[in-house]
């Protein structure tokens, strides 16, 4: 057990996941490096709030990621998101982990537009830790806050803050929810071609960069690339449209642990 508890927590750390960590959500995203602050579609919902205020329509969505081919190392994750006069309101659930160790999450958002060029949002997050052998569950709130800017058709400028206020998840010192800010900005040089990049940070890693991009090579498809840092990898994917059905795939790629599939599906209403 010692050594499977061991193994389990090394591939988490090498994965770059950890309790309460930013996670980037969405086939499309994954499939171009995890890029995501400056993105307004449903999964701005897991990824940057105020990229929700921008949906014309509602939408729900499902999601997962299986990161190194582990069941134990998967992600599933749901959304649902509705626009209303006073502004977008969300729901976002993930789970991590199995049955040894997981992390359930929760957020209710709101995001809202002022003007033509500027967005905010915030959601108000439960997180609740469970681990077998008598540790028990500890369960957490916490909030998230972004940012958009969209400086005209083709720029937009995000940032994202994950836990904002410090929250303990033990009473040991040190043991807190991740305080994250990430800031990034998404470039569309014709209808067809979308470049996007951002920059990570949290008050104990290095900083983590990501850069990907996609071409809309006919009507209904889309293909995509990206790279990101710590640990360093690649990812590729593909996006089909089918009047209000979205299917985004991808996969990243580790030189030492391999492939990482992930994908979403979005229907928009």
């Amino acid at each position: 057990m010692k050594t499977f508890y061991s193994l389990f927590f090394l591939l988490i750390a090498v994965s770059g996941q950890g309790a309460g960590e930013r996670v980037p959500a969405g086939g499309r995203q994954l499939a171009m490096g995890g890029t995501s602050v400056a993105e307004t579609d449903l999964w701005s919902l897991g990824n940057n709030q105020a990229g929700a205020a921008w949906l014309r329509g509602g939408s729900a969505g499902l999601a997962f990621q299986d990161h190194f081919l582990l069941k134990e190392l998967m992600y599933e994750q749901l959304g649902l998101a509705y626009p209303l006069k006073a502004g977008t309101f969300g729901i976002f659930c993930s789970r991590f982990g199995n049955n040894q160790y997981n992390e359930l999450k929760a957020g209710f958002s709101f995001a809202r537009k002022f003007g033509k060029t500027f967005s905010a949002g915030v959601q108000v997050d439960y997180l609740r830790i469970g681990i077998t052998g008598g540790y028990g569950n500890k369960n957490l709130f916490s909030c998230e806050i972004g940012l958009q800017y969209h400086a005209d058709r083709n720029l937009i400028l995000g940032i994202h803050l994950l836990n904002p206020v410090p929250v303990k998840i033990s009473r040991s010192p040190g043991e807190l929810l991740p305080v994250t800010i990430c800031a990034g900005l998404s470039y569309r040089f014709s209808g067809a071609v979308v470049v996007s990049a951002e920059a990570e940070k949290d008050l104990v890693h290095k900083i983590l960069f990501r850069a990907g991009t996609e071409y809309h090579f006919a009507k209904p498809a889309w293909v995509r690339i990206g790279i990101s840092t710590d640990p360093v990898s690649v990812s590729f994917g593909f996006g089909i449209e089918y009047g209000k059905l979205a299917i985004d795939m991808a996969s990243a790629y580790h030189q030492a642990l391999g492939f990482s599939p992930c994908g979403s599906l979005t229907y928009s209403f």
